[in-house]
């Protein structure tokens, strides 16, 4: 049988870990090397339609209600198992964005003020959809593990879902225990916008956007809670995982 210890209440309070982009660093050299170095110097620090600090990021898909909720701050958690084809959940980053897909439609997986609320998003469908919109990046502030049933209920302030929600998204793969992570998001200033591909569907947790934003475009995102709301979440979140009867604290590196 295997043993799960309890996790510290210790309150971790995170703020997004964005990294904002390094000064060009110039040595004193003269001449040609002069030259060359100044050249350098441009070319790294040029910034062109943000093209020359675009790099790819990673993305977890989620389904699209959630991204809202998250992105409103009406939830602050997310449960999840792996994909079909993953053999189990793992968080792959401290820092993503937030790749919205369509799961299901059933309005009876909401709360009644989230059925009004996320219309729009509930009516998502990313087979007909042409280009994707994302909007808001994640910053992991915790993460759990558990076999207990109880934990959608337990932490029923920080998420829109019923408990439905559990049984239809959670109840494969009993022998994987439920993935709990605790997310702080901001929105990005200009959103992301790009084009669909048949690689972005599937039953996968995690992919890889090419087009992704620039180090600048994370560095002025904004958090949709401020400091002192979030640090309160967080205190009611550890507080309720104390009522399972089971959670392992996951370190992500």
């Amino acid at each position: 049988m295997q043993l799960h210890r309890r996790a510290s209440l210790r309150t971790q309070v995170a703020r997004p870990s964005f990294t904002r982009p390094s000064k060009p660093c110039f040595a004193r050299v003269t001449g040609r090397r002069k030259a060359v170095a100044v050249a350098e110097a441009h070319k790294s620090t040029r910034f062109t339609q943000g093209v020359s600090r675009q790099q790819s990021q990673l993305a977890l898909k989620e389904w699209a209600v959630t991204c809202a909720a998250l992105g409103q701050g009406d939830q602050t958690i997310i449960l999840r198992k792996g994909g079909i084809h993953e053999p189990a959940f793992r968080p792959a980053a401290s820092t993503f964005l937030l790749f919205p897909t369509s799961f299901h439609s059933n309005t009876r997986l909401l709360k009644p003020a989230a059925n009004v609320k996320y219309q729009q998003d509930l009516a998502f469908d990313q087979k007909t959809a042409t280009h994707l919109t994302i909007k808001h990046v994640a910053s992991l502030t915790g993460c759990w593990t558990t076999f207990d049933p109880h934990v959608l209920s337990a932490l029923s302030d920080h998420h829109v879902w019923t408990q439905e929600f559990l049984s239809t998204r959670l109840k494969w793969k009993p022998k994987q225990p439920i993935t709990v992570m605790e997310l702080r998001c901001s929105q990005l200033q200009q959103p992301l916008v790009i084009p669909t591909q048949d690689s972005y569907w599937g039953c996968f947790s995690w992919i890889e956007i090419q087009q992704g934003v620039t180090q600048e475009q994370l560095s002025t995102a904004e958090a949709v809670m401020s400091d002192c709301d979030y640090q309160g979440r967080q205190q009611q979140v550890r507080t309720a995982l104390g009522q399972l009867d089971d959670y392992t604290k996951v370190v992500v590196k």
